[in-house]
């Protein structure tokens, strides 16, 4: 990639730059309408991409899908801050990561896409193949993250399972919050980062 060519703009490719608008374009119509009721027309209609260039860009819908989880999953496991803590040692801030799992999300809307999302998986092949390569990867960030501050070979197992209690913790808040959503989910948060904080103490 050559910086200011003109096929890039501020260094990003114009194919990239539109296919950060199909994704984005995407999630608006899926959260609006749902999975199943949006089709590649209406987001070509929405983006102003052509339905060629978009399967072009994308074999599929549930292509798109994979593009638009990889995206908001790779922005909440935040693999580089946990990176720079681990490298620096630092237990605080990796406990900090630990709990952000537990954290009430302010925007409703994008935890009821995930969770048609999730519900789709159950019945689409492909996108249960793409859930298990990011839970995959999900889970190897944190038991690194519990390595840290819990360490020792013996623990293997233990920090596996921790890891998958966190993960269970995070989705049933999520869903717990989208049937119940007037309810102040800050004093559940705070109980279930002290469920994580003692199962640490313990494996320690």
């Amino acid at each position: 990639m050559v910086w200011g060519h003109p096929c890039c703009v501020g260094g990003v490719s114009r194919a990239e730059l539109r296919r950060r608008k199909l994704i984005d374009t995407a999630r608006k119509l899926f959260i609006a309408n749902g999975f199943h009721a949006t089709g590649i027309a209406q987001i070509a209609r929405e983006s102003g991409i052509a339905v060629g260039q978009i399967y072009r860009d994308f074999a599929s819908k549930e292509e798109i899908v994979a593009a638009l989880v990889e995206v908001d999953c790779g922005a909440y496991m935040d693999g580089e801050t946990l990176d720079a803590a681990i490298r620096a040692g630092d237990a605080e801030s990796v406990r900090t990561w630990l709990h952000h799992f537990v954290e009430p999300d302010e925007d409703l809307e994008e935890g009821r896409l995930f969770a048609e999302i999730v519900a789709e998986s159950s019945r689409n092949e492909r996108i249960a193949a793409i859930f298990t390569t990011l839970q995959d990867r999900l889970k190897a960030k944190i038991v690194s993250a519990i390595a840290l501050l819990a360490p020792g070979e013996g623990l293997a197992e233990r920090r596996g399972a921790l890891a998958d209690l966190i993960t269970a913790l995070s989705l049933g808040l999520l869903h717990y919050r989208l049937l119940r959503p007037t309810v102040d989910a800050g004093a559940l948060a705070q109980a279930l980062r002290e469920v994580i904080d003692r199962e640490l103490a313990a494996l320690r």
